[in-house]
């Protein structure tokens, strides 16, 4: 027996399966990422007094969603939670906002389950069991699960602002390769070389010494103002740095520019604009730029050489939840430091 003070599981009224928290949508579209969640919206009325909250616990706990074209319970990862990706393809926001929630009279309670990555493509038909009671076979949730796919023309890497030496860029899906809603969000396997101990704010993925005098980064997700890669001249311990996949600079890192600080100046309304349209990178390049460690731990000699260093296979994420790992040409047709994506592929973790 279901217990909860004032409420009658018996009073419940199966409606019907949507796509939708106010409309009457029953298709939806969906990508088998491996981390996309299908959203489903089980209708039900109930004709005595209970709270809503009581009636949709009660509705998550019992309700079974089938499959009509397997024949049985849909077998995709369930949840009460939302992961925070959309969960259409071409209703992104997931609802109508020309239909007010006052105008809607049944509760609508919802689940969501995760595509399998890289499988389940086509579409699917499900329906809703609850008490013995089903939503009816000739009005399914339809389910069109599509494939997701990149390759390296998918992406572009562009000037969003330049001040002196340093310049903003967007690192972002091109336009017209996918809908409007999708867009890369962020990196999720930052590496290089980030100077904490002074308040860095950007991962160094590149450097180079020795062709071109010049640097790349990565700001941090949501990162906007004081953008900060190091301070010049200044001898970093290992203490106030943190490497991730980089196999050199294990003493003294040094950086040597007359122009470093430039990025600090870039104005905070640029960098939010960038990470509206993708990911968000800075170049620095200029003749004065080198990028040093002292190659033994020695403390008499001070001795900092030239390196130069490319990172790649970087995992990034989409609005969608889809992962692509890509590879980054840090050095594309000139010195000073034109980018593209050279290779991508389509991951599942």
């Amino acid at each position: 027996m279901y217990t909860m003070s004032g409420f009658d599981p018996s009073l419940i009224i199966l409606v019907n399966i949507y796509a939708d928290l106010y409309g009457d949508r029953q298709q939806t579209s969906v990508y088998n990422n491996g981390v996309m969640q299908v959203s489903v919206f089980v209708s039900v009325n109930y004709t005595g007094e209970a709270s809503e909250d009581d009636i949709k616990r009660y509705v998550q706990d019992n309700v079974v969603i089938y499959s009509l074209n397997y024949g049985e319970n849909v077998q995709w990862q369930k949840s009460t939670s939302d992961n925070g990706f959309h969960h259409d393809i071409d209703h992104a926001a997931n609802k109508n906002p020309a239909v007010p929630p006052k105008m809607i009279s049944d509760v609508r309670t919802p689940l969501y389950f995760t595509v399998p990555g890289g499988r389940a493509e086509g579409e699917h038909r499900w329906i809703a069991k609850l008490d013995g009671k089903q939503t009816n076979d000739s009005t399914p949730l339809f389910v069109k699960v599509k494939s997701f796919s990149v390759n390296k023309d998918h992406f572009e890497i562009s000037d969003r602002a330049s001040l002196s030496c340093a310049h903003l860029r967007v690192l972002k899906y091109k336009y017209d390769v996918f809908p409007d809603t999708q867009k890369l969000v962020k990196s999720i396997n930052y590496k290089g070389i980030k100077f904490t101990g002074t308040g860095g704010n950007t991962w160094l993925s590149m450097a180079m010494s020795s062709k071109g005098n010049k640097l790349g980064a990565f700001i941090e997700y949501k990162e906007t103002s004081n953008i900060n890669i190091a301070t010049a001249y200044r001898k970093y311990e290992q203490s106030e740095v943190e490497r991730r996949d980089l196999g050199i600079c294990s003493y003294k890192v040094m950086i040597r520019s007359q122009c470093l600080d430039d990025t600090l100046d870039i104005d905070s309304a640029d960098v939010e604009g960038v990470w509206n349209e993708g990911i968000a990178m800075v170049s620095v390049h200029d003749k004065s730029i080198d990028f040093t460690c002292e190659d033994q731990d020695d403390t008499v000699l001070n001795n900092f050489n030239n390196h130069d260093f490319e990172m790649n296979d970087f995992v990034l994420q989409d609005t969608f939840g889809g992962m692509v790992e890509v590879n980054i040409n840090w050095d594309k047709g000139d010195w000073w430091g034109i980018w593209a994506i050279s290779s991508a592929e389509v991951i599942y973790l």
